[in-house]
């Protein structure tokens, strides 16, 4: 009877030991002023970027270095809600899966794209670990 309930026991144990190092971890979202930032994400993970962007202007975000990053999918521009000016800046979304190494440099550069050897008008980037 005392070696089935400690089998019970060691099995409840795993499968919550199991069922944790399954889990993934909620998705990281990051903004403007966490440029320069180092952020630690785990294998899977999805990383999300937000940056102002005006499209009117011809400016865009571009990755310039995904490092150990995968893109999922093209970014997304929304618009402002509810401001009803032509030429409001929006937002650019983007949206990573961390690879199995996640060691290195995410960074992005707001440039026109038709624009050749112009240095970008901002960078934004994350060291990751």
């Amino acid at each position: 009877m005392k070696s089935r309930s400690l089998f019970l026991v060691v099995a409840a144990v795993m499968v919550v030991l199991l069922a944790a190092g399954c889990a993934r971890a909620e998705p990281l979202t990051l903004g403007e002023k966490d440029t320069g930032r180092t952020v630690d994400l785990s294998a899977g993970q999805k990383l999300i970027v937000r940056l102002p962007s005006n499209a009117t202007t011809g400016f865009q975000w571009v990755v310039a270095d995904a490092g150990p990053m995968t893109q999922l999918g093209d970014p997304v521009y929304k618009a402002p809600e509810g401001s009803g000016a032509v030429g409001a800046s929006g937002t650019q979304v983007f949206t990573f899966a961390a690879g199995s190494s996640g060691a290195g440099e995410l960074k992005l550069e707001y440039r026109r794209p038709w624009e050749k050897n112009v240095p970008a008008e901002k960078t934004w980037s994350v060291t990751l670990k």
